[in-house]
């Protein structure tokens, strides 16, 4: 199998194609179910879509361009889970490719080849998650981009000021879709000064680049009279949040235990037993700062699950590729392929299996509402961080990221609060209102004008008027 692989020829990604459609079967087999995040997704580009704004109208701490894309594919395929696949299908796909062609054009190994994208393909089917159009995942595809501009910049005698001016604006446009992906900048700089010698002009430069498509959402948000709003939410107050732990890390090191420990066989091999260029040394420096950087991205997070470190799969495939590329008996390198090609993915597999049938998953997927049929069309709104109910009933609620919105609330004084809550219910008039949090009673305290419109039922439901 690595022989087929083994030449640069650009028909081999009809292989990896096929590959990757294969590996896909067994999860599709296992019916997974969707996903609480994903949910969350949709409903901000539903919110979006009846015309209220990120930030302002809608509590949610998403990058503004992966709300915008919600948003265009709530218009054009109604957010359905088909859509989430297939265009995560597609920018995985992409991503396989790109890191092929960045590694073969920076001449990172002694052969040009097609292992890397053979490695990816693989390591993408670590997790079922890998395939949901996640903020991770878009973000990504331009910290890729980001990362391809970097490289080219060990090359001698290249023309720095376009790789740099472009280095900055996609590590930008990642930063606007995934928040931890702010690491990226500091990681830009770091490795320009430790590694690539840049100077202060090209490191003020690539600052300035950065900030481009942050200034373009600022812009977006002054004329929309929203731009407290975007710094409050996307910047300070969702560093405060708490975490969401949808898997443990027990399950976190079974899923990338092995890859981690391959890479750095693979690092090890490619110190030891190669002797690189200048400018392979450069890339193995900067890969290995790049999955610092990932594993550091975990502080930044808000919901800690596998998705997350997608964005250390090139780093892997990088490292996990010299593993194979430097051995030069076939037969261990045969051996070794065919071992990869079936311990890596079975790891996603058994670790799904795992999940669907152990009661943690609970804490990660939708879970069947017993107020089902009482919700069904009802225009709700959830205090809480269960989204499961808008499932079956119309969100009426601009609480979209519960936990966002307790930090906001907590900031604002009282009378602020107060405020806030009647103006959102006098908006959304939800006919039933779920509190998980326990914070009705507290929050209507003191607004006459809105005990009288809500009752309590036996049930624990909160409706508009007299009981059901």
């Amino acid at each position: 199998m690595l022989e087929f692989f083994k030449i640069n020829d650009p028909l081999r990604m009809a292989g990896i194609l096929f590959l990757f459609i294969l590996l896909q079967i067994p999860y599709y087999l296992m019916d997974i179910p969707s996903l609480q995040p994903e949910l969350a997704w949709r409903l901000l580009g539903k919110q979006m879509a009846a015309g209220n704004l990120q930030y302002v109208d809608i509590i949610d701490n998403t990058g503004p361009f992966s709300a915008l894309v919600y948003w265009l594919n709530g218009l054009l395929f109604s957010n359905s889970a088909l859509s989430f696949r297939v265009f995560a299908f597609l920018i995985l796909l992409f991503q396989v490719y790109y890191t092929n062609r960045m590694l073969i054009n920076n001449n990172a190994y002694e052969d040009s080849n097609y292992i890397p994208a053979f490695v990816m393909i693989l390591l993408f089917q670590l997790s079922f998650d890998f395939m949901t159009l996640s903020p991770a995942l878009m973000g990504s595809t331009f910290v890729l981009l980001a990362l391809s501009r970097l490289l080219s910049q060990t090359t001698v005698n290249t023309n720095t000021v376009p790789s740099i001016l472009l280095m900055g604006v996609f590590a930008g446009i990642a930063f606007c879709f995934h928040f931890p992906y702010i690491a990226f900048l500091p990681l830009l700089i770091f490795s320009g000064l430790l590694i690539n010698g840049f100077s202060f002009q090209q490191l003020s430069l690539i600052l300035t680049a950065f900030l481009l498509p942050v200034v373009f959402c600022a812009l977006y948000y002054f004329w929309q009279d929203g731009l407290s709003y975007f710094i409050e939410m996307y910047f300070t107050l969702a560093l405060k949040i708490e975490k969401i732990y949808h898997v443990n890390f027990k399950d976190l090191s079974y899923i990338f235990s092995l890859p981690f420990l391959i890479a750095i066989v693979g690092y090890l091999k490619n110190n030891v037993m190669r002797r690189m260029t200048v400018n392979q040394q450069k890339h193995n420096q900067l890969f290995l700062l790049f999955l610092l950087f990932n594993i550091g991205m975990f502080f930044l997070m808000d919901r800690v699950s596998p998705y997350q470190f997608i964005g250390a799969v090139p780093v892997l495939t990088y490292f996990i590729s010299h593993f194979f590329t430097i051995s030069k008996n076939k037969l261990t390198q045969t051996i070794i392929g065919y071992s990869f090609f079936l311990i890596i993915p079975l790891i996603g597999y058994s670790w799904t299996f795992y999940l669907l049938n152990d009661s943690s998953f609970n804490a990660y997927k939708l879970k069947s509402t017993k107020n089902h049929d009482i919700l069904e069309g009802k225009s709700v709104m959830v205090l809480g961080n269960e989204l499961s109910p808008y499932q079956s009933a119309i969100m009426a609620s601009p609480y979209l990221n519960f936990r966002l919105t307790e930090v906001y609330f907590t900031k604002l004084g009282e009378m602020e609060r107060k405020t806030r809550f009647y103006q959102d219910l006098k908006k959304m008039q939800p006919e039933i209102i779920i509190d998980e949090a326990g914070l009705f009673d507290q929050w209507v305290e003191g607004l006459p004008k809105i005990i009288p419109l809500y009752t309590r039922s036996n049930s624990g439901l909160i409706y508009r008027g007299k009981q059901d």
